[in-house]
């Protein structure tokens, strides 16, 4: 015929208790700080898996620059021109507003 009483009961307290693990988990799961987590950790995936991609497209690119700023002393002195001008114009601001 049917399961006997302690089989039904013990069944019973089995699914209950599978039950109550599983709402304790869809209620961890959309829990607003566990989402915001789980939405922070992809992005940070994606930027990894962006600048991955990009370092080595980049730097190439990034020597050539520096390298041909360095051969040339033209160049070179006009960016320091316009660094010491910078830095003395920021100074001078500075002291201005004493």
């Amino acid at each position: 015929m049917g399961s006997r009483p302690e089989d039904l009961e013990r069944d019973i307290a089995f699914a209950r208790e599978q039950l109550r693990r599983d709402v304790d988990e869809l209620v961890e799961r959309v829990r607003p700080r566990a989402v915001a987590q789980r939405q922070a950790d992809r992005v940070a995936q994606r930027a990894q898996h962006v600048c991955a991609r990009a370092v080595p497209n980049v730097l190439p690119l990034v020597r050539t620059g520096r390298d041909q700023v360095l051969s040339r002393p033209a160049l070179l002195g006009v960016g320091a021109g316009l660094t010491v001008l910078t830095l003395a114009t920021v100074v001078w601001r500075v002291r201005a507003r004493r």
